[in-house]
């Protein structure tokens, strides 16, 4: 998990006899803003890290590059600070409602704060804080995106009252996306038995698990596809079709979708959970996890055959070959920026992601 870097531009005259804290605050709501009476209320926040900015308690710190070129910048006034979140987090996911909400957003949201108090331990005024929104991702190499074995699935059905077989093959390019990626099913159809196959559906389906609830389990679909070219299949024929799906936007969610950014123009999926839910002890948080689905619908009393396969919608890091994501980009063209910009227009340039 990479720490969290920064300055702190303070006024010595107006912090004289006063300590600044910066913290790093997850809040995790699960419940609706409107439905809080009575002191109830739907969320938790924990504290990741805390730290005193001023007066400096470490006058030796270790700088980082990105801290020493915004303390050349702004003078002697301003102080580094590090924070650092365990390596365990969870990553940012806000849950979209499928009904009308206005109120505060559901999900987990992490918050940079900086505030003036005696002791950390007091709650600061809203006049003497400052706020900024935090996100946090999980990565992965981008090796992983390129894999060497393509998931795959394979399903032998066979009927208690007929002989022969029908078998269903599936196989996905790769079992790691990004964000915007076209994802390309291919299916297989080998029918050697005496039932027929109609219809062939394919389902991108989200799983989303809050973990503080027993029965918090819903789906939603995520893109749907169908095909009836070259059906039925008839007795001992084979058949093979290729679906594409791009992986931006959602088609239904009964419930709540997983999505990422705190607002509600923000469409994109959330990523996929690194950490597996069977080995997490935090029940402060929500799993995401993606499934391809692919029926073969036979006759009218026949149940379908189902074969699913679970793949990951993740963000990546640097490579070898030199691909970086696109937050990693946002970070590089601000470091040149500082080196390159008057003192005047740097506070001009200095914007966050959210």
């Amino acid at each position: 998990m990479s720490p969290i870097d920064g300055v702190v531009i303070i006024d010595p005259n107006y912090h004289k006899h006063r300590k600044v804290y910066a913290v790093v605050a997850r809040t995790f709501r699960y419940g609706r803003e409107d439905q809080e009476i009575m002191g109830l209320t739907f969320y938790t926040e924990d504290i990741m890290d805390i730290k005193q900015v001023y007066p400096p308690k470490e006058l030796d710190q270790e700088l980082t590059p990105l801290q020493e070129r915004l303390i050349n910048k702004f003078g002697k006034n301003s102080y580094p600070v590090t924070l650092k979140i365990p390596p365990r987090a969870l990553p940012s996911v806000r849950l979209q409602l499928a009904k009308v909400y206005a109120g505060a957003p559901l999900g987990v949201f992490y918050e940079l704060k900086l505030f003036t108090a005696s002791e950390p331990e007091e709650k600061p005024y809203r006049r003497s804080t400052v706020r900024m929104a935090l996100r946090c991702v999980h990565c992965i190499p981008v090796q992983s995106f390129n894999s060497l074995a393509p998931p795959s699935a394979s399903l032998c059905k066979t009927f208690i009252l007929s002989q022969g077989k029908l078998v269903l093959d599936v196989i996905l390019d790769r079992d790691v996306y990004h964000h915007g990626d076209i994802m390309h099913v291919h299916v297989t159809i080998d029918n050697n038995s005496n039932k027929t196959v109609k219809k062939i559906k394919v389902y991108v389906i989200q799983h989303v698990h809050i973990r503080m609830f027993t029965k918090g389990y819903f789906k939603n679909l995520v893109s749907f596809a169908e095909t009836k070219n070259g059906l039925p299949i008839l007795p001992g024929v084979s058949l093979s079709r290729d679906f594409f799906f791009k992986l931006t936007s959602f088609f239904k969610y009964p419930v709540a979708i997983a999505v990422e950014g705190e607002n509600d123009d923000v469409t994109i999926l959330a990523s996929s959970s690194l950490n597996s839910p069977q080995k997490e002890d935090n029940t402060y948080g929500i799993t995401v996890i993606y499934t391809i689905k692919v029926k073969a619908v036979l006759g009218f009393m026949d149940r379908p055959v189902v074969v699913r396969i679970p793949f990951r919608i993740c963000n990546y890091i640097a490579g070898k070959n030199g691909t970086i994501s696109s937050s990693l980009k946002h970070q590089t063209a601000f470091s040149k920026e500082l080196d390159d910009d008057d003192d005047e227009n740097v506070s001009s340039q200095i914007f966050f992601q959210e």
